[in-house]
C-alpha cells in the first residue's frame, strides 16, 4: 500500500511515523530538507509521477487545503486523511464534498479527540443513561501560544485568521467533541470572540460560545490562547447527577446520586493518533466509501455563525 503525506509539520511527522508501524510505503512532500528515513519529494510534479496512491494525508497550512484537495482529484487515491479543520472558510467546501462522493473518494477529516480513550469513557457513560437527562456541557480549553508556536507564535499560522488561526478553528476539537459526545450537532446561540491578551496576534485568542442542540441540551465553550497551564475540561450536568474531567488530574468524576466514584484515565497522548490510523487503514482497506465530511464542515460552518453573530451584536 502507497501513501502519500502532504506536508511535513508536527503532525505530518506523527502520522509518519505511526503509518510507517502498519508497514506501508510512503512518500513526503514537502518544502523541508531535514526529513530522514522515508522518501521525499519537494515538488509537487515529482509527488504526482510517485503515484498512483491509495490515499493521502493532507497535513499542511489549513487554508491550503480546498486547494490540495483539489490537486489531489486527478490523482485518483481510494482516500483522503485531512487534518482538522477542513478549511479555515466555507468556500468550496460543499461543491468539493459532492466531487469526492461523485467520485468515489473517500474522505476524513481528522478529529483525533475522537478517539481520545477519557472521552470515549464519557461516551460510554453518556450512551448508558447512568446520568439519566442531560441538562448541560460547560466546555473549556485553552493553552498558552508562545509555548505551542515556540518558534514565534506571532508569526505562525495560528496568529492570523487568514490562514486557520485564530482560537476558534485552531481549537475546533472542542467545538467538534460535545455533538460527538451528543450524538446530535449543536446549533448556535450566541457568542463573544475577542483578542484579550498582548500575544500579538491579528486573529481572536479568547472565544466564548453559546450553543444547544435540538432536544434542548445546554453547551457552553470557552477556548483561548492563554491558559497557563494548559488544560481542557469538561462538566456535565444530569437528571441523576454530574460529570467532571480535566487533563491536569487525568480523572473522571462521577456523581450518581449519592454515589461518588474516581476514575484514572491517564494515557499516552499518542495513543489516540494511532487508533485513529487503524480505523482508518481498516475502512480504507475494506473497499468501501468512507467520509466524514459532512460533520467537519459542519463544523466549519458553526464556527462561521458564532463569529457572525458575535461581530453583528458588536456592531448594534
Amino acid at each position: 500500500m502507497l501513501i502519500g503525506i502532504i506536508g511535513y509539520g508536527s503532525i505530518g511527522d506523527r502520522h509518519c511515523r505511526n503509518l510507517l508501524a502498519h508497514q506501508v510505503e510512503l512518500v513526503v512532500l514537502t518544502k523541508r530538507q531535514d526529513v530522514a528515513g522515508v522518501p521525499v519529494v519537494h515538488s509537487w510534479g515529482n509527488f504526482r509521477k510517485r503515484g498512483p496512491f491509495d490515499a493521502i494525508f493532507i497535513a499542511n497550512e489549513t487554508y491550503k487545503h480546498v486547494e490540495t484537495i483539489r490537486k489531489c482529484l486527478p490523482l485518483k487515491p481510494r482516500a483522503l486523511f485531512v487534518e482538522k479543520p477542513v478549511s479555515h472558510t466555507l468556500k468550496g467546501l460543499a461543491p468539493m464534498e459532492a466531487i469526492l462522493q461523485q467520485r468515489n473518494i473517500s474522505c476524513w477529516v481528522g478529529y483525533n479527540l475522537q478517539f481520545f480513550k477519557p472521552l470515549q469513557r464519557i461516551k460510554n457513560i453518556l450512551d448508558n443513561g447512568r446520568l439519566g437527562k442531560l441538562y448541560s456541557l460547560r466546555v473549556s480549553v485553552g493553552q498558552d501560544l508562545r509555548e505551542w508556536r515556540k518558534r514565534d507564535h506571532r508569526v505562525s499560522y495560528s496568529s492570523g485568521a487568514g490562514k486557520g488561526g485564530g482560537v476558534m478553528l485552531d481549537l475546533i476539537h472542542d467545538i467538534n467533541y460535545p455533538a460527538w459526545l451528543l450524538g446530535e450537532p449543536l446549533h448556535p446561540v450566541a457568542a463573544l470572540v475577542k483578542r484579550v491578551s498582548t500575544l500579538q496576534v491579528k486573529a481572536e485568542d479568547c472565544a466564548e460560545s453559546l450553543l444547544c442542540t435540538h432536544s434542548g441540551v445546554l453547551v457552553s465553550v470557552h477556548q483561548d490562547y492563554v491558559r497557563i497551564p494548559d488544560k481542557r475540561s469538561l462538566e456535565i450536568v444530569a437528571e441523576r447527577g454530574t460529570l467532571e474531567w480535566n487533563t491536569l488530574t487525568d480523572t473522571i468524576q462521577l456523581w450518581v446520586g449519592k454515589k461518588y466514584t474516581k476514575e484514572n484515565v491517564a494515557v499516552d497522548r499518542n495513543d489516540m493518533y494511532k487508533a485513529e490510523i487503524s480505523l482508518f487503514l481498516k475502512k480504507l482497506k475494506s473497499g468501501r466509501y468512507f467520509s466524514n465530511m459532512a460533520e467537519a464542515v459542519r463544523d466549519v460552518q458553526l464556527i462561521d455563525s458564532l463569529k457572525k453573530y458575535e461581530k453583528f451584536h458588536t456592531r448594534r
